[in-house]
This record gives structure tokens, C-alpha cells and sequence, in this order.
């Protein structure tokens, strides 16, 4: 399977790198435009490297977007009068919708895709919506680059797209506000920022663990470390207080909602 990846950047470069190590059966182009960029990619890894879209667009099966959502309607035009019908569109673009893709190309085969951070190490979380024209023996082959780097989720509808962005996409931003803020206090108690990296670290990298080896449930946990009048419960009851739940809740309600204007334009 020929696989042109338009975008170099980390998640082009991420994606790339993952489908190359897990199939055999996948040959890799990366389109990109920027002379700094082509020149690295050349220089560090054993891709072929393309600076212009009618070198490469319409000699491959499947076309991932890995371009920000900012520039799409340019690169879209720019390749729309390249690609043929029986080609898989693969868009990892936020906000971009489905009719916009199809509309932008003329081809019906497109899927739109989110992933995050952690794709860059073998661990992200993917979801995936695609179009009704996208036969079961396409979806195959896109859920076989998709699971390179690592698991993914099919959404029951394209507005689904748009949560997971908010939840998954932007999640490990979540994690890390949530890890700076142990460091700054493990700092404050006096603990070298070395320390307090291997503090939080320790503490998210295990508890992650736990609740993966496990069916119980995370309020279960809470429950399970948490003595009436410990230190956990000191904790819990000043987080309720500042109604911390809702205040995650509604900076997720943001994102969510940034992901709809972005569709909208």
C-alpha cells in the first residue's frame, strides 16, 4: 500500500514512523513545503520527500492530512485537482468537517480522524469517523494505520469527532497542568525539580497502571485511598470546594466548543 503523508511536522513524522515499523507492506512519501523542514526530513530519515503535489498525489492509495486545520482550504485546493476517486482520504485536521473534505476534493472516501500526543510513543488515543462511501475493506486498511499509534475509538457520529478532541486531543494538556501543578507544590515543600518530576511522574505513571489492570472503578479508587479525616480527605474536600470537578468539566465544554467554531470557519 502506497501512503502519501502531506505534513512533516510531528504528528506527519509520528504517524510515518509508526505505520513504516508496524506494516511491511507500506511504502511512505511525505509531501511538505517548507525548504527547512524538507531539508531535516531528508537528512533524518529514509523517507522519500516530496516539495510539490503533482510529484506524488495521484500515485498513492491512501493521503493522510496532517496539515493545521488553518491552512486547509489552500492545501485542499491545491491537491484537489490530483486525486482520484478511488483514493483514501485520511484527515487528522480539528475542525474540519467531512462535507468541507469532500467538497474541497470531489471524492467520497474520506476519513476524518483525531489523535493526540501520545502517538508519539506508541500509547495515543485515536478516534475515528468515517464516511458512509468508505467500504469495510477500506476501513480495514485505515484502521490499520490508525492503530499504529495505538488505540483507537470509532465514533457514532462526526459530532463525536469533535468531543474527543476536547477529551483525548487536548487531554495530555490536562495531565501535564495537572502534573506542573504537583511539581510547583513538591517545589515548594522544598523538593528539588528533579524530585518533584519523579514525584508526579511516579504518581501518575502508577495509578494509570493500576486502574488499567483493574475493572474497578475510578470513584472506587478515590474511595480505596481516602480515610475520613486523612490527608486524602483534607485534600478531596478543599478540591470540592473550589468546585474543581466543574471547573475541568467546563474547560472540556471549551475546548469542545472551540472544535465546533473551528468547523464552522
Amino acid at each position: 500500500m502506497k501512503i502519501l503523508v502531506i505534513g512533516g511536522g510531528n504528528m506527519g513524522l509520528t504517524y510515518a514512523k509508526s505505520i513504516s515499523q508496524n506494516s511491511k507492506f507500506a511504502t511512505i512519501s511525505i509531501l511538505e513545503k517548507q525548504p527547512a523542514k524538507i531539508e531535516e526530513l531528508r537528512n533524518t530519515t529514509s523517507f522519500t520527500i516530496y516539495n510539490e503535489a503533482k510529484e506524488c498525489v495521484n500515485n498513492v492509495e491512501v493521503i493522510l492530512l496532517a496539515i493545521k486545520p488553518q491552512i486547509a482550504s489552500l492545501v485542499l485546493e491545491q491537491i484537489s485537482s490530483l486525486v482520484n476517486k478511488d483514493q483514501i482520504i485520511i484527515s487528522i485536521m480539528a475542525g474540519v468537517t467531512l462535507e468541507t473534505i469532500t467538497e474541497a476534493l470531489q471524492i467520497p472516501k474520506v476519513v476524518r480522524a483525531m489523535p493526540n500526543l501520545p502517538a508519539q510513543v506508541g500509547y495515543g488515543v485515536t478516534g475515528y469517523y468515517p464516511a458512509t462511501a468508505v467500504a469495510n475493506k477500506d476501513l480495514t486498511a485505515v484502521e490499520t494505520i490508525l492503530k499504529a499509534t495505538g488505540t483507537i475509538t470509532k465514533v457514532e457520529t462526526e459530532d463525536q469527532i469533535d468531543a474527543i478532541t476536547a477529551l483525548s486531543g487536548s487531554g495530555p494538556a490536562y495531565v501535564f497542568y495537572l502534573m506542573n501543578a504537583m511539581m510547583q507544590q513538591a517545589e515548594e515543600f522544598g523538593f528539588s525539580n528533579k524530585a518533584a518530576k519523579e514525584i508526579a511522574l511516579g504518581t501518575f505513571l502508577g495509578t494509570a497502571q493500576l486502574f488499567k489492570d483493574s475493572d474497578v472503578k475510578a470513584t472506587t479508587w478515590v474511595d480505596r485511598v481516602t480515610s475520613k479525616g486523612g490527608t486524602t480527605h483534607a485534600a478531596l474536600v478543599s478540591f470540592k470546594k473550589n468546585d474543581l470537578d466543574n471547573c475541568f468539566k467546563e474547560g472540556i465544554q471549551a475546548a469542545y466548543n472551540r472544535a465546533k467554531e473551528l468547523a464552522k470557519g
